[in-house]
C-alpha cells in the first residue's frame, strides 16, 4: 500500500497523518500519536489536532476506516497530560475555564470516535492507560499484543476513571469493574481479550501484515456495519497465526474467584477485606498497594459513579463525567495526586482523608454529586 503523508510538520509534531491507499480508490487514514518521550500522552494541542482530522475524514468518501496508533513500541497512550491541567488549577489566579476547556474537548473527541460513520481501527501496543484508554475503548477493532498493558489509574492522582469508563467499564463483569477501577492494575492482552476489552490479539510483529490485510476487506463506504462484518472476519484469520503466549497471565481467569470475593459489598467493607488480604502473587500485591495508596476520596467516588451508571448511555455518561472531574479537580484531591505523581514524583500525596472510613460522606456528597 502506498503511504501519503498529509501533515508538513516535522518528525517532532504531536501528532502525525497519513492516508494509505487500499485497493481501488478506498483509503485508510492513519492517526499517529507522536510524542513517544512522554509515552505519548495527550495534551490539548494533540486532542484539537485529532479531532479536526477526524472531522475532515468523515467528510472524506475516499477514506473507508480510521486507524490510530502511538509512535514507538512503548505505548500508545499513556493517558492525557494532566501536568496541564494541574499547572492552570494551582495557579495563583485559577481559571476553572481551563480545566473544564481540556476535559470538554477531551471527551468530545472520544464520543466522536463512539460514534464515528466509520470503522476505527486502533492498535494497542503497549502502554494504554487512562485517556489512552478512552480512544482505545472507542474503537471497533481493539488490537492487543504480547505487550499490551492495559490500565484506568486514576485512583493514584485523586481522580476517577473517566474518559467514558462509566459506560465502558458498566460493560464487563461488575467485580473486574470495581478491582480495575480501584486499584489501577495492568491487564495483560489475555486479560484484555477475556473481559472483551480488546477483541483483536496479534503478535506485535504482525502489524504491517494486519495493515496490508485491508486491501482484502470489502469496503461499503455507505455502511459502517457491512465493512465491519468483512473486516472482522480478515483480521480473524490473522489472531490465528499468533503462537501460544505461554509467558502472558491471564490474571482475570486465575483470580476470578478471588477477587469477586474480595469487591463485593460497601467501599468501606472492600476496604477491610483488602487490609486483610494477603495476596499471593506479585500483581495482586501491587494492586493491593495501589488501592491503600489512592485517595480514599476518590474510592468513594469511583463505587458511587460505576453504580449511578450502570444504565447511562454514553451520552449521558460524558456530560456525568465532565461535570465529576471539574469538581474534582478543584475541590478534591486532584493537585496533590499530581503534585505527589508527576511533578514533585516524592509518590507520598498528603490526601483529604486518610483512610476510606474516615471520608465524610456528606461532604462528598454535597461537593461531588
Amino acid at each position: 500500500m502506498q503511504e501519503i503523508q498529509l501533515t508538513n510538520e516535522s518528525m517532532e509534531a504531536p501528532i502525525r497523518v497519513f492516508e494509505k491507499a487500499l485497493k481501488g480508490s478506498h483509503k485508510l487514514g492513519i492517526i499517529r500519536l507522536n510524542t513517544p518521550t512522554s509515552l505519548n500522552a495527550l495534551s490539548l494541542q494533540m486532542v484539537e489536532l485529532m479531532s479536526q482530522q477526524l472531522q475532515v475524514w468523515k467528510d472524506d468518501e475516499a477514506i473507508v476506516a480510521v486507524w490510530l496508533e502511538g509512535e514507538g513500541e512503548r505505548a500508545f497512550c499513556a493517558g492525557g497530560n494532566v501536568v496541564e491541567v494541574y499547572e492552570s488549577v494551582v495557579a495563583k489566579t485559577p481559571n476553572p475555564a481551563i480545566v473544564e476547556d481540556y476535559f470538554e474537548k477531551e471527551y468530545a473527541l472520544d464520543f466522536g470516535l463512539h460514534t464515528y460513520p466509520k470503522p476505527v481501527i486502533c492498535w494497542g501496543q503497549g502502554i494504554v492507560m487512562g485517556g489512552g484508554m478512552g480512544l482505545f475503548m472507542a474503537a471497533d477493532i481493539r488490537v492487543v499484543t504480547e505487550a499490551s498493558r492495559l490500565a484506568m489509574p486514576e485512583i493514584a492522582i485523586g481522580l476517577f476513571p473517566d474518559v467514558g469508563a462509566s459506560y465502558f467499564l458498566n460493560q464487563i463483569d461488575v467485580t473486574w469493574a470495581r478491582f480495575i477501577a480501584l486499584t489501577g492494575c495492568h491487564l495483560s492482552c489475555l486479560d484484555a481479550m477475556t473481559l472483551e476489552m480488546a477483541n483483536v490479539l496479534v503478535s506485535q510483529e504482525s502489524k504491517n501484515a494486519l495493515l496490508e490485510s485491508l486491501d482484502k476487506v470489502h469496503w461499503d463506504g455507505r455502511d459502517k456495519a457491512r465493512s465491519l462484518v468483512s473486516l472482522k472476519q480478515v483480521i480473524s484469520s490473522l489472531s490465528q497465526l499468533l503462537s501460544p503466549l505461554n509467558h502472558v497471565d491471564n490474571h482475570v481467569k486465575e483470580h476470578a474467584v478471588e477477587i469477586a470475593s474480595l469487591m463485593a459489598g460497601s467501599i468501606e467493607e472492600i476496604d477491610q477485606k483488602i487490609r486483610q488480604w494477603q495476596p499471593e502473587t506479585a500483581w495482586l500485591n501491587k494492586a493491593k498497594q495501589s488501592f491503600l495508596s489512592g485517595s480514599a476520596l476518590s474510592a468513594h467516588v469511583i463505587l458511587r459513579q460505576l453504580e449511578a451508571h450502570r444504565q447511562s448511555n454514553l451520552h449521558q455518561v460524558f456530560e456525568s463525567e465532565l461535570k465529576l472531574i471539574t469538581a474534582l479537580c478543584h475541590k478534591g484531591d486532584f493537585a496533590e495526586g499530581v503534585r505527589a505523581l508527576l511533578v514533585d514524583k516524592d509518590k507520598s500525596p498528603k490526601w483529604r482523608f486518610s483512610k476510606v472510613t474516615s471520608v465524610n460522606l456528606e461532604d462528598v456528597g454535597q461537593i461531588l454529586f
